[in-house]
């Protein structure tokens, strides 16, 4: 049986601020082009940015209180 090799590249880190910052502009991106695609209303988009800005200000929080 073949084994994996037990050296791998090591995988850089990102800070969790960084990490739900780029997760939740990725996420916005997403639903903007769906909706463009679709054609859909703009409110559709700002609906998910707010709700976006919402949930990743709650997550960071709770990692920050996590933290400490």
């Amino acid at each position: 049986m073949a084994r994996l090799p037990t050296s791998r590249l090591p995988t850089p880190k990102l800070p969790p601020s960084l990490s739900i910052a780029l997760w939740l502009i990725g996420s916005i991106w997403l639903v903007a082009l769906l909706a463009h695609v679709f054609d859909a209303p703009r409110e559709i988009v700002f609906a998910a940015l707010i709700f976006g800005l919402f949930s990743g200000a709650a997550e960071w929080l709770a990692l920050r209180r996590r933290k400490h």
